[in-house]
């Protein structure tokens, strides 16, 4: 059976939805301060094949400024959005669709470096097979 990358589906419903960078990997030894913000981190960490679909585990880590005044948009403001367009069915993105993504865990906003915070969403897609 053949699937969509839900990775990639994910990065760009977000991306559409948001208009934030999305990335798969986060380059090794770079600094937050150093990325383009906001920037949202979409990586998969485990699946699971049942009969007729496949539950994909994802972690979306959201990384943005520290808001400094009103009208400035931060780690959880956009996560809010990142959840807003993931909660639609299908969920679909230019690379593809999956039938479905819950967001069964959320972490508060913490700093990740200088003035960049970040929060965590813990993420199942379901999907079922494409061919």
């Amino acid at each position: 059976m053949k699937y969509k990358d839900p990775v990639q589906v994910l990065r760009d419903a977000i991306t559409s939805a948001t208009g934030a960078k999305t990335v798969r990997v986060i380059q090794e030894g770079s600094l937050p301060d150093t990325w383009p913000m906001p920037l949202v981190h979409v990586y998969a960490t485990q699946s699971q094949d049942l009969d007729f679909e496949r539950i994909t585990s994802v972690v979306v880590d959201v990384y943005a400024k520290t808001p400094t005044g009103p009208g400035v948009v931060g780690a959880e403001a956009l996560a809010d959005e990142v959840v807003d367009a993931l909660s639609v069915r299908p969920v679909v993105g230019a690379s593809g669709w999956v039938d479905e993504v819950s967001v069964p865990s959320r972490l508060g906003v913490r700093a990740a470096y200088g003035v960049v915070e970040v929060v965590g969403l813990s993420v199942e897609v379901t999907q079922r097979p494409t061919d």
